[in-house]
């Protein structure tokens, strides 16, 4: 006889509650440290970006971080705990962090581009306004989470110019492959059929990594967040970058340009990952320019 009622939470989303719950009780014992302010950006073709400041309360100037959120994340997540860190979170390392909504999220106009074009002219308007900011250095990282490498590591190699020490990519899919599963799982693809040459290749992350001119990182655990056994898409990207222009690349804590083949992976679940993205930041942070 089948029961019926409300199911059972899965584990995953239980790890993911109560990672979330920890990370809410520690900021609120860390208590005020960091402010916030809400600014508005402009893309290129005139939509309007709702974006947010969080920097140390100190008023210190320090290096600035941009976030290239997670498919469907925006300012909501990043301001909270539903995201994998939080801007306070990443502010309290020593950054002024700026997060936005990309186009046809939250606060921003437009369509939602899942990565593509529109959403890689946000990131590179998000990374002018920090820099320019009198409260940052003028150095500016770039955090990508999962899917948001591809606007992330699609606008640094659009515009090599911008001021990017490094682009730091959380267990970003790079291509269409590892996007769809094998094209068993449509979101954010639905429509478009694997050999779309118009839509896919600027969403593919591995596409842009030869033409890096910053520094890449990748944090990347066993099981995977999204996929759990896939771990093609880690060496994919450091691989793509290693033979790019790329001044430097790095797997999880291996040497800078190491890629063994049997890497040590990080631990997997939601609060090892957040505890591995701002110790990584840490070190980026502390890094001397250039290195």
């Amino acid at each position: 006889m089948k029961l019926s009622g409300p199911s059972l939470p899965s584990l995953p989303s239980l790890a993911w509650r109560g990672s979330a719950a920890l990370r809410r009780l520690r900021e609120l014992s860390q208590g005020a440290a960091v402010q916030s302010e809400s600014i508005v950006l402009h893309s290129t073709v005139g939509y309007r970006l709702g974006a947010r400041i969080v920097r140390p309360a100190s008023g210190t100037v320090c290096p600035g971080l941009v976030v290239s959120p997670a498919i469907h994340q925006g300012i909501a997540a990043l301001t909270s705990t539903a995201a994998i860190v939080s801007a306070s979170e990443i502010a309290r390392v020593g950054f002024v962090v700026l997060v936005h909504d990309p186009a046809g999220r939250g606060e921003s106009w437009g369509e939602e581009d899942f990565g593509g074009a529109e959403h890689q002219d946000n990131i590179r308007v998000a990374i002018r306004a920090v820099a320019a900011r009198s409260d940052c250095t003028g150095r500016v990282g770039v955090l990508s989470l999962s899917l948001g490498v591809a606007a992330a590591a699609g606008a640094l190699a659009r515009w090599p110019e911008l001021p990017v020490d490094w682009l730091l990519d959380w267990e970003g899919p790079c291509d269409r492959e590892i996007i769809t599963a094998g094209g068993t799982r449509l979101v954010p693809a639905a429509g478009h059929s694997l050999d779309d040459e118009a839509w896919w290749p600027p969403r593919e992350a591995v596409a842009h990594a030869g033409a890096l001119q910053c520094g890449y990182a990748r944090l990347q655990a066993f099981p995977d967040h999204a996929q759990p056994e896939e771990l093609r898409h880690a060496r994919r990207m450091l691989e793509a970058a290693r033979a790019g222009a790329a001044p430097w690349v790095q797997l999880n804590d291996h040497p800078r340009g190491a890629l063994p083949d049997r890497p040590h992976w990080l631990a997997g679940g939601p609060l090892a990952a957040n505890r591995a993205i701002l110790r990584k930041l840490s070190t980026l942070q502390a890094a001397p320019r250039g290195e």
